[in-house]
């Protein structure tokens, strides 16, 4: 299963970066790739959304289940609908001298019958850039507040 890693540095506090992220429509401007992001539910601790997001043309569709921990700064997500097999992953904020390490780690299957390897490579391929334009649109959200 293919798994991908994405980090960032932030010059903000670890506490700031991890409210931006926890606040998931006040992201999606900031996220060029996800063509609609709603929040179905929202609690301190959890929240559910549903994302819709473009490549290639082509739109992926998920529900997203998180799992918020504020006392260590991080997140766990998941989701059981959608058109990924498998799609897990967490977030880690860690202080780092004058701002924030933000670690996006997420493990994911997207079995499409009449794609093979290549077309295999390429999407691990979008799928890093996704991560990597998630922590960047996290970034130019941290730093335009």
């Amino acid at each position: 299963m293919p798994t991908v890693q994405a980090e960032l540095f932030i010059p903000k506090p670890p506490a700031e970066v991890y409210a931006a992220a926890k606040d998931l429509e006040g992201l999606k401007p900031y996220l060029k790739d996800v063509e609609s992001l709603k929040v179905l539910e929202h609690s301190a601790e959890r929240s559910k959304s549903d994302w819709v997001a473009v490549a290639m043309g082509k739109k992926v569709h998920w529900v997203e289940d998180e799992e918020w921990f504020d006392a260590e700064l991080r997140n766990q997500f998941s989701s059981a609908q959608g058109d990924f097999d498998k799609y897990q992953g967490s977030w880690n904020f860690k202080p780092e001298g004058e701002g924030t390490r933000v670690t996006l780690d997420l493990e994911y299957e997207l079995n499409i019958p009449i794609f093979g390897g290549i077309l295999q490579k390429l999407i691990l391929k979008l799928m890093k850039e996704n991560c990597e334009g998630l922590l960047q649109g996290l970034k130019e959200r941290c730093l335009t507040a």
